[in-house]
């Protein structure tokens, strides 16, 4: 694991990096000092990654909080439970939401840690290995055809008409997770393999997402 004195020396360079990819893809992380940075990150939280749901909790009547009961006493669970999809199209599209949520927090837990005084860099390989083995399964969250509606935010219909060009980009992005992995196991360039790393999730959103 690299030095934290070397890791504070590289935050420039990874706020060069970050600034010149633009909008981040499947939902990647910002730096807690940076004003634009956050501003993309609530951007790609704020997008479902597919068909629309709401989820918000304004309306919910907490009396229909479901009642959870264990060791530490009876609470209500006030989120709303969760819906049955009516297509296994629109909950395939919320299953591949969730993981690149997923995904996005690790992404920040990483940024977090290598960018701050926190410490925990001993989590890192935590993260990294997440990222790898989501990044093995991401094909699983394309294997229904599930495009966005038109003008909607979410996966473009180029991933099932053209899947052939689609596997290359999730192949090098499962590559390259795998390869950051060994990266942190190694005592590697974090920055450079983060970097590396986003550039692919850059690239497959600017091709196959509706924006």
């Amino acid at each position: 694991m690299q030095s934290r004195s070397f890791l504070a020396g590289a935050t420039l360079a990874v706020g060069s990096y970050v600034l010149a990819a633009g909008v981040v893809a499947y939902a990647l992380p910002g730096a807690t000092t940076s004003a634009p940075l956050l501003h993309a990150d609530r951007q790609a939280h704020d997008h479902p990654h597919g068909h629309g749901h709401s989820h918000g909790h304004a309306h919910f009547d907490p009396d229909q909080a479901e009642q959870l009961t264990g060791p530490f006493g009876a609470h209500g669970d006030r989120h709303p439970p969760a819906q049955v999809f009516a297509t296994a199209e629109d909950g395939l599209t919320e299953r591949r939401r969730r993981s690149m949520s997923a995904k996005s927090g690790h992404f920040r837990a990483l940024s977090a840690t290598l960018l701050s005084e926190a410490g925990g860099d001993d989590i890192v390989q935590i993260h990294a290995d997440a990222l790898a083995l989501l990044g093995s399964q991401i094909d699983r969250l394309f294997e229904i055809a599930s495009p966005a509606p038109d003008g909607a935010a979410g996966a473009l219909p180029a991933i099932w008409d053209a899947p052939e060009r689609f596997a290359l980009y999730t192949a090098a992005f499962a590559d390259e997770a795998a390869r950051f992995a060994q990266t942190v196991r190694d005592g590697g360039d974090l920055v450079n393999g983060l970097h590396d790393l986003r550039y692919y999730c850059v690239a497959c959103h600017a091709d196959f997402r509706q924006r």
